[in-house]
């Protein structure tokens, strides 16, 4: 006996209610095939008349998965946003948009720019706190539902601003990569992109990332740029290089930048970057030179914090010690 119209079916193994994944519709498409094209097929084999049925049964069996496929394949990129739309991804969506835009809010009045972004002192307060909390979890949830293509651009640049501000360097990066990817990103977002992957400070991976960022930064900077700033993005892409081991592409970054630079910051900081990219490629005599202006500059400190890894090889010379002031170890 037919079940009737509201009668729920209960033998049937997908329920199209739970089916909210791609993956599920590709599961249940694929039961369908394993039992639809042995169907055809035995039809073919055991139907003798009319004479043409056979016939259409092959073909059927042949043409079956093809045209299947491309539903699925429609399904999945037309359509996707539509057949998986319900409750749960309007409330997420709807939430994400607009902890989104308190969260952009709440960093302009919090003072987070760029420049704060990139020198590190940027704080974030309570309020910029619940907003990036309410983002990450409507974020999180919209990508749990196979939806990560409808988080709303503007919330992974939000999100990577104030994770950032909150020297979660990695996620950070992650976030402005996503943005990057998919947005006509200013040489702004390339230039706090850049900083966040060098200071993830995770090996050839991170390095490489910080160098493409800047060299995009660079190339999308404009013609009547400020001069210290020309200087600080080619001396922070030639320390992705001097990391990377690339010298002689860091030495002729900052050289360049040393036309440019009039602020102490960029001065000191090209000299400390040139005496480091020299002690590593060997230069020892062009290195102590550096180091002399470094000292002159006052700048000697950053020296300090490296004399395991960048100036390993001259912390035990005389002339290392007597320049920089810093006893044998």
């Amino acid at each position: 006996m037919p079940p009737r119209q509201n009668e729920k079916v209960s033998n049937q193994g997908i329920d199209p209610g739970r089916v909210l994944a791609p993956t599920q519709l590709l599961a249940a498409v694929l039961v369908l095939l394993v039992v639809s094209v042995p169907a055809f097929i035995t039809g073919a084999a055991t139907v003798g008349l009319p004479g043409w049925v056979p016939g259409m049964f092959a073909v059927a069996a042949v043409v079956d998965v093809p045209l299947t496929m491309l539903f699925v394949y429609q399904l999945l990129t037309r359509h996707r946003q539509d057949i998986l739309r319900d409750d749960a991804y309007e409330r997420m969506a709807t939430l994400a948009h607009r902890a989104s835009r308190g969260l952009d809010a709440s960093l302009a009045q919090a003072g987070v720019d760029t420049e704060s972004l990139v020198a590190g002192t940027a704080a974030v307060d309570r309020q910029v706190l619940g907003y990036m909390g309410q983002l990450e979890a409507s974020v999180g949830a919209l990508r749990d539902l196979s939806l990560a293509e409808a988080v709303p651009l503007d919330a992974e640049l939000n999100l990577g601003r104030a994770l950032m501000a909150e020297r979660r360097w990695a996620e950070a990066a992650e976030h402005l990569d996503r943005y990057a990817g998919e947005a006509d990103a200013g040489w702004e977002v390339h230039y706090v992109r850049g900083v966040a992957h060098a200071n993830t400070r995770g090996g050839t991976s991170s390095d490489i990332a910080a160098l493409r960022a800047y060299g995009d930064a660079i190339a999308l900077l404009p013609s009547d740029a400020e001069p210290d700033l020309v200087a600080r993005l080619f001396t922070y892409r030639a320390a992705a290089e001097k990391r990377l081991g690339r010298y002689e592409q860091a030495e002729a970054d900052l050289l360049l930048a040393r036309r440019k630079a009039t602020a102490d910051y960029e001065v000191t900081d090209i000299a400390y970057n040139l005496a480091s990219v020299y002690t590593m490629a060997g230069r020892r005599d062009d290195a102590l030179t550096e180091l002399r202006r470094l000292r002159d500059l006052d700048g000697i400190g950053l020296v300090r914090g490296h004399l395991d890894d960048y100036f390993r090889s001259l912390r035990d010379d005389p002339d290392f010690r007597e320049v920089t002031g810093i006893s044998p170890l």
